[in-house]
């Protein structure tokens, strides 16, 4: 088997699952939890998606923006109720430190809650910033309001981009999909630890 053969194996592999229903609901239960206990942003499954189905980049976006605010919701709701016991998951959930709630903690002192709008600029959590919202009683309604547009504007640019790239570049991406994906795990690694 040759190189280019391979990578056309690879990518005709990866290619049809972005078209499923299943990954679909994946992306989604992906961002519901990520908002909450997974500690990896979706982004990371969204632009693969966008990349082999370019042309359901916006249907990727919406429900990724849409399950990550029933996220926030949901754990908005857990840490109103039981504050001591969100803070100890928090504090042992991976890639998650006391110096990120005491940054968030600082901002929201000095700020207020329109800091939020600032929230996919930084490599801290969106959980941190809920969890750190609650402490702070911030209104959910208002929260939601300044987190969503935060996540929507990230997310929507990343649909985008990765959607032109998969339109734009699908020869190359399939010619050479076994480079980017250790590429793509390599990154996923290298931002993972980053924020740490």
């Amino acid at each position: 088997m040759t190189f280019l053969e391979l990578n056309k194996r690879i990518y005709d592999k990866l290619s049809p699952l972005a078209m499923t229903n299943g990954a679909l609901v994946l992306l989604s239960l992906w961002a519901f939890f990520e908002a909450s206990f997974w500690f990896v942003i979706p982004d990371f499954l969204l632009l693969i998606l966008c990349i082999l189905y370019p042309k359901n980049y916006k249907k990727f976006f919406i429900f990724t923006l849409l399950f990550s605010i029933l996220g926030i919701i949901a754990y908005f709701t857990f840490v109103s109720n039981y504050t001591l016991l969100s803070g100890e998951i928090l504090l042992n959930t991976p890639f998650i430190n006391q110096k990120m709630l005491d940054s968030i903690n600082s901002l929201y002192t000095d700020k207020g809650i329109s800091v939020v709008l600032r929230q996919t600029t930084t490599f801290t959590p969106v959980k941190v910033w809920t969890f750190e919202a609650v402490l702070h009683q911030f209104n959910l309604v208002f929260y939601l309001f300044f987190v969503a547009i935060s996540r929507a504007i990230r997310m929507f640019i990343i649909s985008l981009i990765f959607a032109f790239i998969g339109n734009k570049y699908r020869k190359a991406i399939r010619d050479y999909s076994s480079i980017l994906l250790l590429s793509y795990i390599f990154v996923f690694f290298i931002v993972l630890f980053y924020v740490t």
